[in-house]
Order: C-alpha cells, then structure tokens, then sequence
C-alpha cells in the first residue's frame, strides 16, 4: 500500500489543498493563490500532473476560485464539484455584484453541465481512500449566506480522516450536525482544516461535542485575520510535526501557513500502525 498525501498551500488570505491518492490521482479542495504562486502552475510544471481527477469548490467566494484561469489551462479536471446554485440564486447571495474572479469561474463551470458523481461512488477507486461530502441547501437555512452552502468533504485513509469545511459559519455547522452521518464523520475526525481561516465566524462550539482532532491546521495570511489558534490549540489532541527546513519535530495542536508555510501531512502506508508524520512542505 502506498502513501496519502495531503497539503495545505500557503495562499494566504485563500484556500487551496491538493489531495494525492495512493494510485496518484490527484484532488484538489478549492482553488485559492496569491499573486506570485499558483498551486496549478506548480502541479503541472514541477510535478508533471497534466489533470486533476477531482476539483472540489466549496462556495463562490473569490479567495476559492482565483486560481481557476491556471488551473483550466494548466491542470483541468475530469470532475467537478460546486454548491449547485443558479445564476439568480448567486445574485442574490451576491447582491454588491460578481467578482472577477467568479465571472471567469462561471464561463469554467458550463463544460460541467451532467450532475456531479458522488465521491463516495463504490465504483470509483481512490486508491482505498473513502471520501464523503455534505452541504446544505436554500431551503435548510432560515438566512442563507454562501458560507453556508459551501460543500464540507471528508477523507479518510486506514484509519486517518480529514474534513475540509471552506468557509462554513456557525449557522451552517449547527444545521449539519442535524444529520447522525455528519456527526458520526465528524467524530472520527484527526486533522481539522479550521473553517473560514481560523476566524470566529466559522467556528462553532457545538460542533467539538463531537469532533476531537488531533491536529488543527489554518489557512490564514496575517495573525490580524484571526483571533481563535488559541482555541483551536486548546481543542486538539497534539501530533508529532517535522520541520523539513531544520529537521527539527515537536508536538503541536494548531499549524498556520502564515507561520509555517505549505503543510503537508504523509500518511505511510507502510507502517501498519497508519503513522501519520507532518511536516513542512
């Protein structure tokens, strides 16, 4: 059995993971970058990867869909997945008008016109790697906001699992957790990607009822944009993390790229146990 890779790219004020399977098929969870950095431009040109099986956009918001012009030219997905929303629902959601950013996301997404797939598909492979997502709709939510349409995705890999929940704000965790599958995922939870950078708008007390994590990690560009790694620190378990610059390891409980760049997690298929080591990337 081969590994599970999982990294967080430094996109500052952005969000931007690439999941590779372990039969090296690649997804990738929301499409953030900066103005020097395209995780699509280094995929393709330093990694050889000419396509991405999977392209996870958990809401509209333009820190999500920056990179897309690159990643359409560069990497182009067999599948993708975005809240469904027509062009008038994303008005209203949008009343101030649509970014830059989202008008060339909305000529990309036409070429996906069939229904998404479901990822936990059983006859798809991914390697043994078992995914889940949820959302919530229109009608589940009393003041629907984009945050809390956004797609939350799970994986999991011998006996490991991450969540991926965007942006999702209080209102939106409170009505997932409404569903026993949701918080039965979210019990199992290891590796924590803090909503909405790690600001008190996407965290949710209830939601650690259930959901104990190991490690927690944020994308965040400055320390000003988020006033919860404390609490986040103070919710994890604490997992060994390698520094690859200086070789050095320590136990930590919150990771932030603003702080310690691209993070990538390595779950080791040959180690019965299902090691997990992250570090640096």
């Amino acid at each position: 059995m081969l590994d599970f890779e999982v990294i967080t790219f430094d996109v500052e004020h952005g969000n931007c993971h690439v999941l590779k399977t372990p039969n090296n098929q690649y997804i990738m969870i929301d499409a953030g970058r900066t103005e020097d950095f395209s995780p699509a431009e280094l995929l393709h040109n330093q990694w050889g990867v000419e396509k991405l099986k999977w392209l996870t956009i958990t809401h509209h918001d333009a820190d999500h869909i920056a990179d897309i012009s690159s990643i359409d030219e560069l990497t182009p997905p067999t599948i993708l997945e975005r809240p469904s929303l027509t062009d008038q629902q994303l008005t209203e959601l949008y009343p101030d008008g649509f970014s830059a950013p989202l008008e060339v996301f909305l000529e990309f997404q036409k070429r996906f016109r069939t229904p998404c797939p479901p990822m936990d598909d059983p006859s798809r492979d991914w390697g043994g790697v078992q995914f889940a997502t949820f959302n919530n709709n229109l009608i589940d939510l009393e003041s629907p906001d984009m945050n809390d349409l956004g797609v939350v995705t799970f994986a999991h890999y011998m006996g490991w699992v991450f969540i991926f929940p965007g942006d999702l704000e209080k209102q939106g965790w409170l009505k997932l957790i409404e569903k026993e599958q949701f918080r039965e995922w979210l019990g199992r939870v290891d590796i924590f990607i803090a909503s909405h950078h790690g600001r008190e708008a996407g965290y949710c007390e209830e939601i650690f009822r259930y959901c104990k994590p190991r490690l927690t990690i944020i994308s965040v560009k400055s320390s000003s944009e988020t006033s919860l790694t404390d609490e986040y620190t103070g919710l994890s378990r604490g997992l060994r993390v390698r520094n690859r610059k200086t070789g050095l390891s320590n136990t930590r409980y919150a990771l932030a790229t603003r702080t310690d760049g691209a993070i990538k997690v390595l779950i080791d298929g040959e180690i019965d146990t299902g090691c997990l080591k992250g570090f640096l990337y």
